[in-house]
Formats: C-alpha cells, sequence, structure tokens
C-alpha cells in the first residue's frame, strides 16, 4: 500500500512511480488531478470529495474546505486508468449527484485572497482590478477586502485625486514572492534589526502545513 501526495519525498513518490511485480494499491490526494500518469493503474476508487483551499473575507481566513469535486475534476480522477489496457472506475455516488454538480471547479482568483493580486497589478502598472477584463471577474466584496487590506499594511495610499497607489512600503512588499501580511512582517523586521529572526518565523507560517 503506497501512498502519494505532493509532500513526500522523492524516493517514496519514485515507489509508486516504478512499480515491480507486485500489486499496489495507492492512496492518492487531489494529485489524482493533476494528470500524473502512474503505471499499471486499472482500477480507480473515487470518493468524490477534495480539500478544497477558498479564503473568507468575512472571517479574513483561508479555509481548507472538504467538499464535492466537479464533474471535470471527477473525469480527470477517472482519466488515471485504463492508459494501457481497459480500466474501470468506481464512484462512490449516485450518477444523479453527478449530473447535479457544477461542471468545472471555481477558477483560483474566485477563492484566493486579492490583496497578493491587487499589489502585484500595482506594481506591474497594470491598473485597477476593477477594470481589469479578467474571463472570470471575482466578487466586489473580494475586491473592496483586498484593498482594505493592503491599506491596512500600509502598502497603497489614496492620492488628492482619488487613486489609490504603492507606498515606499508597498514597493518593498511587491519585490517579496510572499503573501502581502508576511511581506509586511519583512519589510518591518528589515526596520527594527530582527530580520533573520522573523524570516524563520515567516517561513514557517508561509508553507502549507509545517
Amino acid at each position: 500500500v503506497l501512498p502519494l501526495y505532493a509532500r513526500l519525498s522523492a524516493r517514496d513518490q519514485d515507489r509508486v512511480f516504478n512499480p515491480g511485480a507486485q500489486r499496489r494499491i495507492v492512496l492518492a490526494t487531489n494529485v489524482a488531478e493533476t494528470s500524473l500518469t502512474v503505471p499499471r493503474i486499472h482500477y480507480v476508487v473515487d470518493p468524490g470529495f477534495a480539500r478544497v483551499k477558498r479564503y473568507s473575507p468575512r472571517q479574513k481566513l483561508d479555509r481548507l474546505h472538504i467538499e464535492p469535486i466537479s464533474q471535470a475534476s471527477a473525469d480527470q480522477r477517472k482519466g488515471r486508468c485504463g492508459r494501457i489496457a481497459a480500466g474501470t472506475c468506481y464512484r462512490l455516488y449516485s450518477e444523479a449527484d453527478f449530473q447535479s454538480r457544477p461542471r468545472y471547479t471555481d477558477p483560483e482568483i474566485l477563492r484566493a485572497s486579492l490583496s497578493g493580486v491587487i499589489l502585484r497589478m500595482l506594481d506591474l502598472g497594470l491598473g485597477r482590478i476593477e477594470d481589469f477584463p479578467f474571463i472570470d471577474p471575482p466578487d466586489p466584496r473580494a475586491i473592496a477586502d483586498g484593498w482594505q487590506q493592503l491599506a491596512e499594511l500600509g502598502a497603497v495610499e489614496t492620492d488628492a485625486r482619488g487613486d489609490r497607489r504603492l507606498t515606499a512600503v508597498g514597493r518593498q512588499m511587491a519585490r517579496l514572492p510572499v503573501d502581502p501580511k508576511l511581506a509586511r512582517m519583512l519589510v518591518a523586521a528589515r526596520a527594527h534589526g530582527v530580520l533573520g529572526d522573523v524570516t524563520v518565523i515567516a517561513s514557517f507560517l508561509g508553507i502549507q502545513d509545517p
């Protein structure tokens, strides 16, 4: 029995991709939807759920929801079997349940905090996020939350014409490829002479599963 998820070491993941003669049962997380082809898989058992990260503007937190997968994700999971011979996918939910599910998974722009997106757009000179022609425009409440968060962090200011622009602190934050809250911590840490200590803390807070 072999587990398979992103945080496994390369050696442990190789055990799945280099099978011997024995029969394997692979216990996988959402890796089944990333189009990885695992050799000699003839059967897939799909429980129909996934752990999905969603940002809550009201609570100001990222939360991992366990929720039903979309039809497209279900088809991706089914596609992991039958690559070299006829395969079978067992779905642990009814056909009516499958038909009632959304066709596609919500894009990340609709599920994530937008403060980092707004910060990057200002830094790159892409204009206001409200005017950007997104294929899937984010919710106005999420946009307002992003602006508010950047203002609280001191990353943006409003000029005499009412336009928002980056502050000196905001420009420093935009250069750091981390969440804006962590970037603000690092900028402050440098000013207070404790950058080494706070870098360790920010690194710890910035990974998915400390």
